[in-house]
This record gives C-alpha cells, structure tokens and sequence, in this order.
C-alpha cells in the first residue's frame, strides 16, 4: 500500500463541499417557475424534515396525476405535494 499514503481524497471532505456551506438557491432555479407564484400548499420537507408552507404551482407529472411544486422557504429544496385528481 506504498500508494495509500499520498492519497489526498476529495469529495465530500473538500472545503465548501459539505451541507453545512450550502445556501438556499433562489425560486427561480427551476424551469417554469415564476416570481409571482400565487398558491401556498402545506407540505413536508425531506431535507428539514419538517412540514412547511411553501409557494407553488401545480403541474401534471408523467404519470398523469397531479401536484403542487415549489421550492422550500427556508432551504430551498424542490417540495412536492399530491394533489386530489380533481383539482
């Protein structure tokens, strides 16, 4: 293992790689999104693992059913919330 010893990694340990220096990205990251969103839905984050009102818009997915998508006010990640088939 004469080659171990110089190994210097990367990844996840490299400076500005971890979670904790991320910073929420704006709305109008995703295609279609716009600034004057004007539905609020309740749903839970995966990523603050908290449920969260958040702003967004309704769209058909490739399955056909319905849901509200919308970034997360506090970290910014993508929410999803189903939607009844009626709506």
């Amino acid at each position: 293992m004469a080659g171990a010893a110089g190994y210097k990694g990367g990844g996840a340990s490299a400076p500005g790689a971890g979670p904790a220096n991320r910073t929420a990205p704006e709305a109008s990251r995703w295609k279609g999104v716009n600034a004057d969103m004007a539905d609020t839905y309740n749903g839970y984050c995966v990523k603050c693992r908290e449920k969260r009102d958040f702003q967004g818009e309704v769209k058909e997915l490739a399955n056909g059913s319905k849901a509200a998508q919308g970034p997360c006010p506090v970290c910014g990640t993508k929410m999803t919330r189903m939607l009844p088939k009626d709506a």
